[in-house]
C-alpha cells in the first residue's frame, strides 16, 4: 500500500492524520484498520482522526462540495 510507504518515509510526528479515500465496490474494507495499526509503528507521535472522508469512485468527480465541506469541518 503506497500510503504505508509514505508514512514510513515521512516524519509526521505531532501531526493529525486525516484519511481521505475514494473506493470501488469494496468500500473502505480493512484500509482504516491497516492504516490505524501502521501509523503508531511508523510515526508514534502522529494521531489518526476519526473523521474520515470516503466516497465511491464513480462519485469522486462530483464530490467537490462534499469534500470542501468535510475539510471546512476540520478547520481547513
Amino acid at each position: 500500500m503506497a500510503l504505508l510507504t509514505f508514512l514510513e518515509e515521512n516524519d509526521l510526528s505531532g501531526k493529525q492524520v486525516y484519511l481521505f479515500c475514494s473506493h470501488g465496490t469494496g468500500g473502505l474494507a480493512d484500509s482504516v484498520e491497516i492504516i490505524s495499526e501502521a501509523v503508531p509503528e511508523a510515526v508514534p507521535e502522529a494521531e489518526i482522526s476519526d473523521d474520515i472522508f470516503d466516497c465511491y469512485e464513480e462519485d469522486a468527480s462530483s464530490s467537490q462540495e462534499e469534500i470542501q465541506s468535510w475539510a471546512a469541518g476540520l478547520g481547513y
